[in-house]
C-alpha cells in the first residue's frame, strides 16, 4: 500500500501544475457528484419507503377487517382493488387465501419469526427471484391466523436505480465538460506562469531588461506577474546604478591617477629649476658677482611663483571636486565682467580688451568665483594670442540664461583640440607651454566653476579664425522658480 502511495506522489510531483490542478478539480467534481448522488438516492429511497409503508398500513387496516368478516379474497369482496399481495395464513403457516397483483412475481419468502412480527413493515426477498423484493406487513387475525400484506418494491427500486444512473451520467458529463472547458481556462489562467518561467530563464542568462508582459491585475497570477515586473525593474535599476557607480569610480580613479601624475610632472619642472639654480649659486660661492646672484635669485623667485600659482590652482580644483558650497547671491554679470575687463587693461596696457554689455543680467552666483572664471578666460585669450590681437568680452541674456562670451582673433584650434581644451594640464601645442606662465588648469577651473553654478562652458573655434568661449548660467528668476 505504501509503495503504491509513494509511486502516486512521485507521479503527481512530476506532473505539471496545470495537470495537477485539473486532476484535483476532476477528483473534487467526482466526489461532489458521488456525494450528491448518494444523498439524493438515499433521501428518495427513504421518502418512497415512507410513503409505501403508509400506504401499506392504510391498506392493511382495511384488508384485515375484511378478512376478519369473511374468508373471501379482498378483490373478490368488491370493496378494495387488489393493488397489494394479500395472503391469509393459518397458525401452522398454511396459506388459506392468496391474492396477488397481475404480472406480479412470486410472493415474499418469510421465516417463522417474520410471521410473528406484528405491525412493523419489513423488506423480504421474493421466492425464487433474488432480484425482486417485497415490502411486507404482517397483521394478526382471530383464530391465530395472520394476514400478510405485501407491496412489490420493483417499481421503487427501478426509480431509485434510474436516479443513480442519472446521477452517474451527470457526474460523467460534468467531468467531460470540466475537461473541455477547464483545460483552456487553466491554460489561459496559468499562461503568466509560463512567461514568468521564460523571463526568469532569460534574466538568469544575463538579460536584465526582460519583463513578463503587460500588467494584469484581474487574477492572482496576473498580480504576481505585475509585482515581479516591478521588482525586476527595481533590480535592473539597482544593477545599472551599481554598474554606473563602479564605472564612475573607475573613471574617477583613473582621472585622479592621471591628475596626480600630471601635477607631479608640472611641479617637478619648477622644482628642478629651483634646485638647479640653487646648486649653481652655491657652486659659484664668493666668486659670483652681485649681478649674477641677483639674476639667479630672480629666476628662483620666478619658478617659485609658478609653483605657487600651480598649487593655488590645484587647491581650487580640489575644493570643487569635494563639492564645496558656493557663497551665492544676486549679482550682475555685466558689472563683474566690467571689473575683470578693467583689471585686464591695467595689467596689459598695450592690449585692446573691449566690453560689450547692455542691460543688467542678474544671476544667483558666487561673485569671487564668477570673477575667477572671467579672469581665467581673458588671461587665456591674452596669453595665447599675438600682442596686438584684440579681446572682446560680451554679456547677453538668452531665454532664461545669462551668457558671457570671451572672443579673440588668435590662431584658433582644431576640432580635436577644442574637444580636450577643458581637460586638466592640456595644452594644444608647443606654443602653449608652461614657459609662458600658464599652468594648464585655467580652463579646467573655469569649467568646474561654471558647472558648480549649474551652468556650462563651450568653445567655438576654427584654425586661423580665433576662439570664442561661452559661459552660460541660469538667471536668478529661473533659479528661484525651480526652488
Amino acid at each position: 500500500m505504501r509503495p503504491r502511495r509513494d509511486r502516486l506522489r512521485g507521479v503527481l510531483a512530476d506532473a505539471s501544475l496545470r495537470a495537477r490542478v485539473m486532476a484535483a478539480t476532476a477528483i473534487l467534481v467526482a466526489l461532489t457528484s458521488l456525494m450528491t448522488g448518494f444523498l439524493g438516492t438515499t433521501l428518495l429511497r427513504s421518502y418512497l419507503y415512507s410513503r409505501s409503508d403508509t400506504q401499506l398500513r392504510d391498506f392493511a387496516a382495511v384488508a384485515s377487517r375484511i378478512l376478519e368478516r369473511s374468508h373471501v379474497p379482498v378483490a373478490q369482496n368488491g370493496q378494495l382493488p387488489a393493488q397489494f399481495l394479500v395472503e391469509s395464513v393459518s397458525a401452522d403457516g398454511t396459506v388459506l387465501t392468496r391474492e396477488a397483483p397481475p404480472h406480479a412475481a412470486a410472493g415474499p419468502r418469510l421465516s417463522a419469526a417474520q410471521l410473528r412480527d406484528d405491525n412493523s413493515p419489513f423488506t423480504a426477498s421474493a421466492v425464487g427471484s433474488p432480484g425482486h423484493s417485497w415490502r411486507v406487513l404482517v397483521v394478526p387475525l382471530s383464530g391465530g391466523r395472520r394476514a400478510i400484506i405485501a407491496f412489490s418494491l420493483d417499481d421503487l427500486n427501478s426509480t431509485v436505480t434510474r436516479l443513480e444512473i442519472a446521477d452517474a451520467l451527470a457526474g460523467a458529463v460534468a467531468i467531460a465538460v470540466l475537461a473541455g472547458l477547464g483545460l483552456p481556462l487553466a491554460r489561459a489562467s496559468l499562461a503568466p506562469l509560463g512567461r514568468i518561467e521564460a523571463t526568469a530563464t532569460a534574466i538568469a542568462g544575463g538579460d536584465l531588461s526582460r519583463r513578463i508582459g503587460p500588467p494584469s491585475r484581474d487574477t492572482e497570477v496576473g498580480r504576481l506577474a505585475d509585482a515581479l515586473d516591478t521588482m525586476l525593474g527595481r533590480i535592473e535599476a539597482a544593477y545599472q546604478a551599481r554598474a554606473e557607480g563602479e564605472a564612475r569610480a573607475l573613471g574617477s580613479e583613473e582621472r585622479m591617477r592621471q591628475f596626480v601624475a600630471d601635477a607631479s610632472h608640472e611641479l617637478r619642472t619648477p622644482l628642478t629649476s629651483v634646485r638647479g639654480l640653487a646648486e649653481f649659486g652655491l657652486q659659484q660661492g664668493d666668486a659670483a658677482s652681485p649681478e649674477e646672484l641677483l639674476r639667479l635669485m630672480t629666476l628662483i623667485e620666478h619658478e617659485a611663483s609658478r609653483m605657487g600659482r600651480l598649487v593655488e590652482d590645484l587647491l581650487v580644483l580640489a575644493k570643487f571636486d569635494t563639492d564645496r558650497p558656493l557663497d551665492r547671491r544676486h549679482v550682475d554679470l555685466a558689472s563683474i565682467a566690467a571689473q575683470a575687463v578693467q583689471a585686464a587693461r591695467i595689467v596689459n596696457p598695450g592690449r585692446s580688451v573691449t566690453l560689450l554689455a547692455g542691460d543688467p543680467v542678474i544671476v544667483y552666483a558666487d561673485t569671487e568665483r564668477l570673477r575667477q572664471v572671467i579672469d581665467n578666460l581673458i588671461g587665456n585669450a591674452i596669453q595665447h594670442t599675438p600682442p596686438q590681437s584684440p579681446v572682446t568680452v560680451s554679456v547677453t541674456s538668452i531665454t532664461g540664461t545669462g551668457q558671457i562670451t570671451v572672443a579673440d582673433n588668435g590662431p584658433g584650434m582644431t576640432a580635436d583640440q577644442a574637444a580636450h581644451v577643458f581637460e586638466r594640464f592640456y595644452r594644444t601645442d608647443s606654443a602653449r607651454t608652461s614657459a609662458r606662465g600658464g599652468t594648464g588648469l585655467g580652463l579646467s577651473i573655469a569649467a568646474s566653476l561654471a558647472a558648480a553654478h549649474g551652468g556650462d562652458i563651450t568653445v567655438d573655434t576654427k584654425p586661423g579664425q580665433g576662439a570664442a568661449f561661452h559661459v552660460r548660467l541660469p538667471l536668478a528668476a529661473s533659479v528661484e522658480s525651480e526652488t
